[in-house]
């Protein structure tokens, strides 16, 4: 079939349209990855950036006539709350696409809401509080230490080792740096303590569990959150010894819990595409961080287990699903 890659304005390259020339240069560049898979699975890649002219983008979209949209969007414009714009009107137009629907990437964008839902359906979630800034500077009681990150940005932009605050003090000094530097609305929210779960699953109807990984902090590191600099700084991890651990060691009663948490957020949530859903997990509960409906693809992404899982057979099953849907 024909495929319409689209990508973020700023990853478009215009000498190397649909990513044949060049290889990745970084293990992140998701678009190269995708591209190179799903002509490995026959199709025809015709990448189309997601720009701020909507009416242009979705003319190119329409132009190159595709049988799916493969969308790897993250922003459009720098604005990460847009990301599902375009997808509303590929339902409009009855084009099939990849990833989360409008209603799930606007649910799973904001963490409060997410929450919400998802304790509604019988999964422990944090207790928190939004911020904007017409409160910051008297502050609800939330119970302490707390982590203080943005409400709707994701894969933990925004999350350093400053966003563990363990006194009131610290959480008014936090919220008012972040509040400063125009990071929108702030979630204030209890920490956690046990173990960083990601648990990778995908489905529409019958929703299996691909894979589950652990980041792992070492008793010495300084942190034991998944900050983005955790996640994404390689040389990093390295450095204070945090690594992923796929597939990770969970016992029968803690990988039943974990299991049963993910599914049912997952359907609280209205994914019917693939996610990869956060957790802290301790001997007695797994309490849901967060969900990401349109996570990171790339092939050597940590976080999911693709060498078991296999990359291509996943490409070829959420195509499978979005022209299902």
């Amino acid at each position: 079939m024909r495929a319409v890659v689209l990508i973020d304005e700023l990853l478009y390259d215009p000498e190397d349209p649909h990513f044949i020339k060049r290889a990745p240069q970084s293990h992140f560049e998701a678009e190269y990855y995708v591209c190179d898979a799903l002509r490995r699975l026959g199709h025809e890649v015709i990448a189309v950036p997601a720009r701020t002219d909507i009416v242009a983008t979705i003319h190119d979209i329409q132009a190159a006539r595709p049988g799916f949209v493969f969308n790897l969007v993250e922003d459009i414009g720098g604005h990460r709350q847009y990301d599902n714009l375009l997808v509303q009107i590929l339902e409009v137009l009855k084009i099939p696409y990849t990833g989360g629907s409008p209603e799930t990437l606007a649910l799973t964008r904001n963490k409060h809401l997410s929450k919400l839902v998802v304790a509604e359906a019988g999964v422990p979630v944090p207790k928190g509080v939004i911020v904007y800034k017409d409160n910051g500077k008297s502050l609800p009681d939330i119970p302490l230490p707390a982590i203080v990150k943005p409400l709707a940005l994701d894969g933990s932009d925004g999350v350093t080792s400053r966003s563990y605050v363990n006194s009131p003090d610290a959480l008014r000094r936090r919220v008012s740096e972040l509040l400063r530097a125009s990071r929108g609305p702030l979630l204030c929210e209890e920490y956690v303590p046990g173990r960083e779960i990601i648990v990778t699953l995908s489905g529409v109807k019958d929703v299996t569990v691909d894979s589950i990984c652990e980041l792992v902090f070492p008793e010495t590191s300084r942190i034991k959150f998944a900050t983005q600099r955790a996640k994404f700084d390689g040389r990093y991890r390295d450095s204070v010894g945090i690594y992923y651990r796929t597939p990770t060691e969970l016992d029968p009663a803690t990988r039943k819990r974990v299991v049963t948490a993910a599914r049912t957020a997952y359907h609280a949530l209205r994914i019917n595409s693939y996610a990869k859903i956060e957790f802290r997990v301790s001997p007695e509960r797994a309490v849901f961080i967060e969900a990401n409906a349109n996570s990171q693809m790339s092939r050597q992404a940590k976080s999911t287990d693709f060498a078991s899982i296999g990359y291509e057979k996943f490409i070829a099953k959420i195509i499978s699903m979005a022209l299902e849907r």
